[in-house]
């Protein structure tokens, strides 16, 4: 089950009291992914926010962001200051029938994606995970807050715009809920920026092969999220991989960028690492289990990884 939690209910906190008196309920209950559900704040705002831009975005500033800088307190990621605002409520307008199609469905959705993804990962406690459905500001449609990895932000706009109403939400969310699983069982280094491209490659293309695992029928473009990756990326793949043997330990944000950021208009498709890493970890899946896979680090790991993309740069088979 998913506990749906508004901000000020009682829900939670009643479950908590009803624990305190029974253990065993705590013990015996289904783990509870919690999520925090912001959008009912969003059509709240549009029913009573004024049409003069800068009043406008004032109130959405005081509604939408202030309540919660567990979201929006990070300003490497989000700008917020008004004259940003206006000219992102501006191009809101365009997604909001996407953004209220996508949540319906995630509410219709959201039981039935959590229960395949713990029969295939029991381990997984739920309950200390946080689903937030919020807006990104078109900053991106999932992401994990390097600073919790127990927090996943879901961004409707994000969905909406860069993947439409009828995007796949099963493959979405079985490639986040994997991010939160792997940072249980494989916890991030404290400082973030310690982490080595082999290690980000391999969580990405270990998330997007679980999340084909678990929705058989998805294509890879599905899976990749970007049909252009999938059909061009694949004979550019033993090029890439020739690169990046020489960078494995690189940490520096360019390096990740060249591999994992999305970057329109290049000559090769973006995102190269998410294809390379998918492949990796289709490769050894077939030898090695999954919540195996989940828990490498260190040496071993970046062992595995040189060895598959040594084969993939010489165009080897499994």
């Amino acid at each position: 089950m998913i506990l749906s939690l508004r901000k000020g209910s009682a829900t939670l906190f009643f479950w908590i009291y009803l624990a305190s008196l029974h253990p065993w309920l705590s013990a015996k209950a289904t783990p509870n992914l919690i999520v925090y559900d912001l959008i009912p704040d969003l059509y709240q705002f549009l029913r009573i926010a004024p049409e003069e831009k800068e009043s406008r975005a004032k109130l959405f500033l005081q509604l939408m962001i202030r309540p919660h800088p567990e979201i929006y307190g990070r300003p490497q990621i989000f700008k917020t200051d008004i004259g940003t605002l206006e000219q992102y409520l501006d191009g809101l307008n365009a997604y909001l029938p996407a953004i209220e199609h996508l949540h319906i469905r995630f509410e219709e959705q959201r039981g039935s994606i959590q229960a395949k993804f713990l029969d295939a990962f029991p381990d997984f406690d739920a309950s200390k995970a946080r689903v937030y459905l919020m807006l990104s500001l078109f900053r991106f449609d999932g992401k994990i807050p390097h600073d919790n990895p127990r927090m996943l932000l879901l961004g409707m706009d994000g969905l909406a715009k860069f993947h439409g109403a009828d995007t796949r939400l099963p493959v979405i969310l079985s490639h986040e809920l994997f991010h939160l699983y792997h940072f249980q069982v494989n916890p991030l280094p404290r400082d973030i920026d310690q982490v080595e491209l082999y290690r980000l490659i391999w969580q990405e293309g270990l998330a997007t092969y679980v999340s084909q695992v678990l929705n058989p029928d998805a294509s890879l473009a599905a899976v990749l999220l970007d049909p252009r990756l999938a059909e061009e990326g694949p004979k550019f793949v033993p090029m890439i991989a020739h690169s990046l043997l020489l960078q494995l330990d690189a940490k520096d944000d360019a390096s990740t960028a060249r591999y994992l950021s999305y970057q329109r208009g290049g000559q090769l498709p973006a995102r190269m690492g998410y294809l390379i890493g998918y492949e990796i970890a289709k490769r050894t899946a077939v030898t090695h289990p999954i919540t195996e896979l989940a828990r490498l680090r260190g040496r071993p790991l970046l062992n595995l990884v040189r060895r598959e993309i040594e084969n993939l740069a010489q165009g080897l088979g499994p």
